[in-house]
């Protein structure tokens, strides 16, 4: 008994929990087929008063000749079934359904079915295979969803295990003054054909998104005037200060060493209710972006500072004391000062004296006095004599 059967008259899945009313019962002509193992089925218990419960059943009655496959067909669609339920209680989504584009029952491509859901006015095709289909299997899926969803935005949501997750070890990254750790992982072929047909890989746990951002590693070119050797400060003694990392976005570039991965949650994807986009996951990248730019220029700085201190000599003191004189040198006596030569008198040429001398001339010599030789001048009397003339004075007048 099997829950679900290819329609190869519309080319999709049915399934019998989405209800098989006003299907044509029996074989209805080879309609129904087996996913596993592709004999024609024969769908019972779709008819109103039926006892038995709706189910489709192998024309032999003993099954399907390939239990195994068709188990994990089943596994498969419970899993796009949970996804398909999730998807549709998203805010913003008007409709998610089923779909297997380039689907063929001779030439399955081992994909479950899809899904295509709405959001505003986006299309939107939701992978979500269990395991890891071969690049040729996903080449072909992506030309059918162009082909039949032109213009549709593919994402593909993966498992963590080995087989989709080459997990790394973590990546430690700084943002707004705190330390994060992300996850880190290598990409497999599969994906990196995904990318570089513009789709988008996202890992889904739970309630949990990891989209992913590409790891770019390099090294610091040596520019002239930088030093980049033996940097003090403890974190450059196990790290070499060229070694650096830069990141892709939004989607990680095909040339990526690694892919750092951005948790968000389920739910974010359609917060802005008219696009079906990772707008958390994406701000965490510019964060990224802007403290990667920060950290380029602060390295580049860091190493012409060195370089600058390790290459500029000392500058010298203001004022050097003179340099020590040989022993051998003599030493100068120190000047004699001679005494002033003062011209005679005879020396002097005096100007002849003048009447008058003009305003602003210059000052003018008095002439010399007149007298004879041998003959003292007469001195002026004195206005007040002495009290001995006075006295001689009375004696006189007495007489």
């Amino acid at each position: 008994m099997s829950t679900s059967a290819w329609d190869t008259q519309h080319r999709k899945v049915l399934w019998i929990t989405d209800g098989v009313q006003g299907l044509p019962t029996g074989l209805a002509a080879g309609r129904y087929e087996c996913r596993a193992c592709g004999e024609s089925l024969i769908l019972r218990g779709a008819r109103a008063g039926s006892k038995v419960a709706p189910h489709f059943a192998h024309r032999s009655g003993e099954g399907c000749s390939k239990p195994e496959r068709e188990a994990q067909i089943d596994a498969d669609d419970e899993v796009v079934i949970r996804l398909r339920e999730t998807i549709r209680a998203l805010p913003g989504v008007t409709d998610c359904t089923i779909t297997s584009p380039g689907e063929a029952a001779d030439h399955p491509s081992g994909f479950p079915p899809a899904l295509l859901a709405r959001c505003g006015a986006e299309t939107v095709i939701i992978e979500a295979p269990t395991a890891a289909p071969d690049v040729e299997a996903v080449r072909r899926r992506i030309r059918a969803v162009r082909e039949h969803h032109g213009g549709a935005m593919h994402v593909w949501f993966l498992r963590q295990d080995p087989a989709q997750f080459g997990q790394l070890r973590p990546r430690f990254v700084r943002l707004h003054g705190e330390t994060q750790q992300h996850e880190q992982v290598a990409p497999t072929a599969q994906q990196l054909t995904i990318i570089e047909a513009g789709g988008h890989v996202y890992w889904l746990d739970g309630k949990k998104v990891l989209v992913p951002y590409g790891v770019h590693e390099f090294l610091h070119p040596v520019k002239p005037e930088q030093d980049w050797q033996n940097w003090e400060g403890r974190q450059w003694k196990r790290a070499d200060p060229r070694a650096d990392w830069r990141i892709s976005k939004p989607l990680p570039a095909p040339t990526a060493d690694s892919w750092g991965l951005v948790p968000i949650s389920l739910s974010s994807l359609t917060r802005t209710r008219a696009a079906f986009r990772p707008a958390d996951a994406y701000a965490v990248m510019d964060d990224l972006y802007a403290t990667q730019q920060g950290r380029f220029r602060w390295r580049n700085q860091h190493a012409g500072d060195t370089y600058a201190q390790r290459h500029t000599p000392p500058a010298r003191p203001a004022t050097e004391p003179p340099p020590p004189r040989s022993v051998e040198e003599p030493r100068p006596e120190p000047p004699v000062d001679e005494p002033p030569v003062h011209p005679s008198p005879s020396a002097l040429e005096l100007p002849a004296a003048t009447e008058q001398t003009a305003p602003g001339s210059a000052q003018q010599f008095p002439p010399p006095p007149s007298y004879q030789p041998g003959v003292l001048p007469q001195s002026a009397p004195e206005k007040n004599p002495g009290l001995l003339e006075r006295l001689l004075r009375r004696s006189r007048r007495r007489q």
